[in-house]
């Protein structure tokens, strides 16, 4: 009875030395949150304390952080989402201030000490202290491949290319920083001019995230087959469409037409006899002050002058090919016309609104003028009316 007495006497002794001032009343989490278990049975000692931590609760639901800090200072639960609420505003100046503060405080390890050099480790980099953040971080990088990642990317903003890609290529495919770690190769390679490598970092990019047009656009950056340049701008323009990002989508016309433009400068080397060569860039120079605001419609026309040369391309050779590539003109020549008159069209069109518009504000001049003046005179000049002045 005495031994289970002394027990209970130590493990008071440890769990009042883990928590002083109103910690227990918290669940701890790795990722440096905390959650408030409201108490519902509180002994007459602690009372005190815990409406002390309810009024700490209120105080930064509210987010009087201040009046928080200085109700219940060196507070471990408050300290640790001060390091979530400054990360989260960008400020990693005090985040890292309050990083630091919680490693000193939290001796009884109420968060892992693991996930505390974590943060520390991170929040050092985003304060640009690369050598203290890989300190931090080193122990880790066995176990924690966001740790290892952070790691290499320290190395990379050094300008330490070579350590940056020792470290990232270690990184598993089948761990969650394992995505990064090919976005941060696929920059090193761009930088170093590793365009082999690079492509394979981009392939495993399209190959974990096929959704994400960027990922298309780093593969039609590095590979030296136009073809294959081709074919990814045109699953990232699909992409940027169906996302509604028609601008990022309009873009991208303007790297597909050279490479379109090439496959009909080769076929039409090959023919022997003469006929005009269907030029895109020659069509958007004799227009380009026409629509040049309405990149749908440059956006539809080029697609369909491409398609109609690729049909062209892939059915005929030799005479039938210049006939087709003449037909093609013929198009884009009446294509021509038609443009001038819808352009005219809606020249006329925002000529007229402009002077509906101009004819508005001027009505709404005159009867505003109309109506001070009929204020000016009954407030100078009133009349009898009916037994009223008025």
């Amino acid at each position: 009875m005495r031994k289970l007495c002394l027990i209970i006497f130590i493990l008071g002794l440890f769990v009042s030395s883990v928590f002083a001032g109103g910690e227990q009343y918290y669940e701890y989490k790795e990722n440096l949150d905390v959650k408030f278990i409201p108490q519902t049975d509180i002994s007459k000692d602690k009372r005190k304390e815990y409406k002390k931590v309810l009024k700490n609760e209120k105080y930064m639901e509210k987010k009087k952080y201040d009046k928080a800090e200085k109700l219940l200072p060196d507070f471990i639960p408050n300290v640790a989402r001060f390091i979530n609420i400054y990360t989260d505003k960008k400020d990693f100046f005090r985040a890292l201030e309050y990083a630091i503060k919680l490693k000193d405080l939290d001796k009884n390890n109420l968060f892992p000490v693991s996930a505390k050099d974590y943060r520390l480790g991170v929040l050092y980099s985003q304060n640009g202290d690369y050598l203290k953040s890989n300190n931090c971080l080193l122990p880790y990088i066995s176990t924690n491949s966001w740790a290892l990642f952070q790691v290499a990317q320290n190395y990379y903003y050094m300008q330490d290319l070579k350590t940056s890609e020792r470290y990232a290529v270690k990184i598993k495919p089948q761990s969650g920083a394992y995505f990064s770690s090919q976005e941060l190769l696929y920059t090193i390679y761009l930088v170093m001019k590793n365009a082999p490598k690079a492509y394979t970092a981009a392939k495993n990019l399209i190959n974990l995230d096929r959704g994400n047009p960027q990922n298309y656009l780093k593969l039609a950056n590095v590979t030296t087959n136009n073809a294959e340049k081709l074919i990814n701008y045109y699953r990232a323009k699909r992409i940027f469409c169906s996302q509604g990002l028609m601008s990022s989508a309009y873009a991208l016309n303007e790297y597909i037409a050279p490479l379109e433009q090439q496959k009909i400068d080769n076929a039409y080397k090959k023919l022997s006899i003469y006929c005009k060569k269907p030029d895109w860039s020659k069509i958007k120079s004799r227009n380009k002050n026409l629509l040049a605001d309405d990149p749908e419609y440059w956006d539809t026309r080029q697609t369909e002058f491409f398609n109609s040369t690729d049909d062209c391309i892939s059915r005929y050779k030799g005479n039938n090919l210049a006939a087709c590539f003449s037909d093609v003109n013929l198009t884009q020549e009446k294509l021509d016309k038609d443009l001038i008159e819808e352009n005219a069209r809606r020249i006329e069109k925002k000529q007229r609104e402009a002077e509906i518009l101009l004819l508005m504000k001027q009505n709404a001049l005159i009867e505003e003028q109309n109506r001070m003046q009929w204020m000016r005179y009954n407030y100078y000049y009133p009349r009898y009316y009916y037994g009223y002045w008025w």
